[in-house]
């Protein structure tokens, strides 16, 4: 009887010592738990609830731009489309929002990939595309009229970030006749300041004509400048000049332009971000002297002029 107890209890103690290193080979612990659903997100940003239905194209990804993108996205925007042929050039990394990493790569796809990886409710399509760029005869490429048509097809605004009046051109004929709201901005030369401005297809608001005239004309300054020989530099390996101005500065603008953009796509919904009663903000960093002042924002509508050859002065 004691040799048959004996036994059991050997057979129980090897089975023991084997729970024990089962137990020692997975082991246990605690883990904490986190909520991040596009409802935990937006629970965060309440105003921003429409922005996850909104698609906005994006031309542009510099400094300007790319800080832009990433602000969207945080934002909770549905969809980005991005819209640049260039690469990163690590020397513009000091105003550019990801290092060295993305050197050498395009940006459009260097972006898609931060995005989907850090804010991956929302979705990026990247265009290796620049408007007006000659084509080969024998390239593939769409005609630059149905290319903008794939980009801002089901886009909800344009967002401009080229910095090149040429394109503000284009685009902004291209949204006023396709009734879609468009927003530019740029920077000034030295980082001293910079601009963000409006247009919408609406009965009674001037377009980017009437906008340019009365910045010609004064009725709406525009901001500092640095002189030209200190608010532009030529570095080496670039074919052309490019301005100066720190990452710190520009973003000012870019937060502005991201700000209208904002405050446009949730136009008309309730409890949303609230609605910019101006069409034009000029930001100014400098006093005329170059000395530091707080930022200031100076706001404008844009009215029809009745030099503007597209609105003809009506309303």
């Amino acid at each position: 009887m004691g040799k048959k107890s004996k036994t059991k209890g050997r057979i129980q103690t090897a089975k023991t010592a084997q729970k024990g290193q089962i137990r020692r080979s997975f082991g246990s612990y605690m883990a904490k738990v986190f909520y991040a659903s596009p409802q935990d997100l937006t629970s965060r940003i309440p105003e921003l609830q429409p922005l996850r239905e909104k698609t906005v194209a994006v031309f542009g990804l510099g400094c300007l731009g790319a800080s832009s993108v990433l602000e969207l996205a945080r934002g909770g925007l549905r969809c980005i489309r991005l819209v640049d042929f260039d690469i990163v050039d690590p020397a513009t990394v000091v105003r550019w929002p990801i290092g060295f990493a993305a050197a050498g790569h395009k940006k459009a796809m260097v972006l898609q990939g931060f995005v989907q990886q850090n804010y991956p409710y929302t979705e990026c399509e990247p265009f290796d595309f620049k408007v007006g760029a000659v084509r080969k005869v024998d390239s593939d490429q769409l005609p630059d009229q149905e290319q903008v048509d794939k980009i801002v097809e089901g886009a909800d605004l344009i967002y401009d970030s080229s910095s090149e009046l040429g394109i503000q051109d284009f685009l902004t004929d291209y949204a006023w006749h396709r009734e879609i709201p468009y927003v530019g901005l740029s920077g000034t030369l030295g980082g001293w300041g910079g601009k963000v401005f409006r247009v919408r297809p609406r009965s009674g608001t001037g377009c980017w004509f009437c906008y340019r005239i009365a910045c010609d004309e004064g009725t709406i300054p525009e901001p500092s400048l640095a002189p030209d020989e200190q608010g532009t530099v030529q570095p080496i390996g670039c074919a052309d000049p490019t301005f100066t101005g720190a990452s710190f500065d520009m973003l000012q603008v870019a937060l502005m332009g991201v700000r209208m953009a904002v405050s446009t796509l949730c136009e008309g919904n309730v409890d949303a971000y609230p609605p910019a009663n101006w069409d034009v903000v000029h930001i100014q960093l400098r006093g005329k002297n170059g000395l530091l002042i707080p930022p200031r924002f100076d706001t404008y509508e844009i009215k029809p002029h009745p030099k503007c050859p597209r609105c003809h002065g009506s309303s």
